[in-house]
């Protein structure tokens, strides 16, 4: 979404990695915002990330504190963060506590105090940590309300913006609702034993910002939030006019029933059981590409970069030379303890970082692994290959199937929505052999051979063989007396919307 001039000057930049895209800029200068959770969310790094970097920029910050806790301990906490500088906090950030007014005069004689304080340092931001202690010492519901009511109004006409830190549940009851402008609400929770951060922007009087939870983690950076994918609005569209030119495997079996390639900026999915090939067949679409001057990006999840570079060179494909002219870039993740967004930011960075015009993901096990909320996998990985068609990139992701049986189903993990094109890769033993098998299921508004071809591993690399002339060999003597097994018998062409996949970091 684009941000004119006049609406960039009314917003404050938070600084949180991910935040600002929430919220369409950054918060709105002049405006009260509540930042609210329980014990252990984030909100003082939050709020203290955000001070920083105002101070950063040259503007004047009031931090106030309302607990008996010393500023020392508070700078203490936050010194092992990058953020944290604590030159900016003689020069621009001004540490108050709030107890003595609020002893010697209530609440109207914290009001003084605010007001003198944010006049006198000229005050961009001003965050209070936090609402409880104040709420508490208010001699009734009324009195808290009109305190509320008069420092956003007092904070609005000097254009000072104010975080107002609180723990408590939201319900109809708090005061604070109705007087803030915006409430962004941090929440801990442990699923499945796994320990998952949340963010939501309740409420934004004023502009429009991306609703919903959305994961954040806390680093050494401070937190870094990760906006669902889903919620992304794409700036542009993929310009198909640009390159007719299909993006070929290399593999000239496979590049002939493809008609010359899959579609360039296309999401291909390359399934197959365990050890059918997928890794190697997308390791000839990478060096394919180096190999026309392509740049080029491996992300995955099971193999380390030293292991697969050893693959690569044991079938004759050469990559490690364009790791070191830095024309493929191999990137490795394991998937135990991330999450959907944070791996898909980091893929997209990735792919922008690299400027790469082919990429290969493998492979969908390691997102499903990382999935939280397995529910939203389907609408994930759609918004994921629509911002990968939208990059220019073409792609390949690998799936695992399981070793029999001639269905498969695409509906568990919303893949066929999510992809354009589909290549299978299967077994079928005959007389205590196996046979690999490689076919076309789909290939978006393109023609392709929808015929079974019999593929082999050697040390060259995939090949695919000319024609489906051994295939009908193979399945002619299933038919008689000396076929067998279990994997892979022949039977209806596989299904689109069986096998539900397998988790397994083994592919050959």
């Amino acid at each position: 979404m684009g941000t004119t001039t006049g609406e960039k000057s009314r917003r404050l930049p938070t600084g949180v990695a991910g935040l600002d895209g929430l919220l369409h800029g950054g918060l709105l200068r002049g405006a009260l915002y509540l930042v609210n959770g329980g014990p252990g969310t984030g909100k003082t790094v939050l709020c203290s990330q955000v001070v920083f970097h105002r101070a950063a920029a040259g503007e004047n910050v009031l931090y106030v504190s309302s607990f008996s806790e010393s500023h020392a301990r508070l700078l203490s906490n936050l010194e092992s963060f990058s953020f944290f500088d604590r030159s900016l906090v003689q020069s621009h950030i001004t540490l108050l506590s709030s107890i003595s007014a609020l002893e010697s005069g209530g609440l109207e004689s914290l009001l003084s105090m605010l007001s003198q304080a944010v006049r006198t340092h000229r005050a961009s931001l001003l965050v209070i940590d936090s609402l409880g202690p104040i709420s508490e010492l208010a001699s009734s519901p009324f009195a808290y309300r009109k305190f509320l009511r008069e420092l956003a109004t007092l904070l609005s006409l000097v254009g000072c913006t104010t975080l107002l830190i609180t723990s408590k549940p939201q319900g109809p009851e708090n005061l604070e609702l109705s007087v803030a402008d915006g409430i962004i609400e941090l929440d801990l929770r442990m699923r499945n034993m796994r320990q998952t951060r949340e963010l939501a922007v309740r409420k934004f009087r004023g502009s429009p910002h991306l609703g919903g939870q959305h994961i954040f983690e806390i680093g050494d950076s401070g937190l870094t939030v990760y906006p669902r994918r889903e919620t992304l609005v794409l700036p542009r569209e993929p310009d198909v006019t640009a390159a007719h030119q299909k993006s070929r495997f290399g593999i000239p079996g496979l590049d002939d029933m493809l008609r010359g390639g899959v579609p360039p900026a296309s999401v291909t999915a390359l399934l197959g059981a365990p050890g059918s090939g997928k890794t190697l067949l997308g390791l000839h679409l990478l060096a394919e590409g180096l190999r026309t001057g392509q740049r080029c990006l491996y992300f995955g999840f099971y193999e380390t970069p030293s292991r697969l570079l050893c693959k690569a060179e044991g079938v004759g494909l050469r990559l490690r030379e364009h790791v070191e002219t830095g024309r493929l870039e191999v990137q490795w993740r394991q998937p135990t303890e991330q999450f959907l967004d944070s791996i898909a930011a980091q893929l997209v960075e990735g792919v922008q970082r690299q400027k790469a015009q082919r990429l290969v993901i493998d492979g969908m096990d390691g997102l499903l692994e990382a999935a939280a909320y397995p529910e939203r996998f389907t609408t994930f990985f759609t918004a994921l290959s629509n911002e990968l068609r939208a990059l220019q990139v073409t792609t390949t992701i690998s799936m695992e199937t399981s070793f029999g049986g001639p269905h498969l189903d695409l509906a568990p993990v919303g893949l066929s929505a999510g992809v354009d094109n589909i290549v299978f890769m299967r077994y079928v033993e005959l007389r205590s052999q196996l046979h690999r098998l490689i076919s076309i299921l789909k290939v978006r508004e393109s023609d392709y051979d929808p015929s079974l071809r019999e593929f082999y591993i050697t040390s060259r690399g995939l090949e695919v063989a000319d024609s489906s002339e051994s295939v009908e060999a193979v399945f002619g003597q299933l038919a008689g007396p000396y076929g067998s097994g279990p994997v892979g018998r022949p039977g209806p062409k596989p299904s689109l919307p069986g096998s539900a996949p397998k988790n397994s970091g083994e592919d050959a």
